[in-house]
């Protein structure tokens, strides 16, 4: 039984983006989702769901974009480590092609998002960036 979970609040500037991929408005499954976390000083967190077998965080991501400004070639350079990261599998809701090409796109615009948050301007929290 899980009596609490504690969640530390960020002390830095951030911004953060979560993006679900799910096959209609309000269902509960997703097919892919990546949460970020953009901290002042180039510094990323970066986890995947409905990916693999568990949820998990993508450290090799992190460690490539963490200290470096956010250009397209870094984002490139993350969205080619994701096989490394994660392991979509093909079911009823998405085939594991379709997945991991969502999730490049995902991880992108979740990128772009979470710094644009940063920076004081991007999209609403709560809009969807897909």
């Amino acid at each position: 039984m899980v009596a609490a979970i504690g969640i530390p609040i960020p002390q830095r500037k951030n911004g953060a983006c979560y993006v679900k991929l799910g096959r209609y408005r309000g269902e509960d499954l997703a097919q892919v989702g990546v949460g970020i976390l953009a901290l002042e000083g180039h510094e990323y967190r970066v986890a995947f769901c409905a990916v693999g077998p568990v949820p998990t965080r993508a450290s090799k991501i992190e460690a490539l974009l963490n200290g470096h400004p956010l250009t397209e070639e870094a984002v490139r350079a993350a969205q080619r480590l994701l096989p490394e990261e994660i392991s979509p599998i093909t079911d009823i809701r998405a085939s594991q092609e379709y997945r991991m090409h969502m999730a490049r796109i995902m991880l992108a615009r979740g990128l772009a998002a979470a710094a644009a948050r940063l920076a004081g301007g991007g999209p609403p929290y709560g809009e969807s960036v897909i």
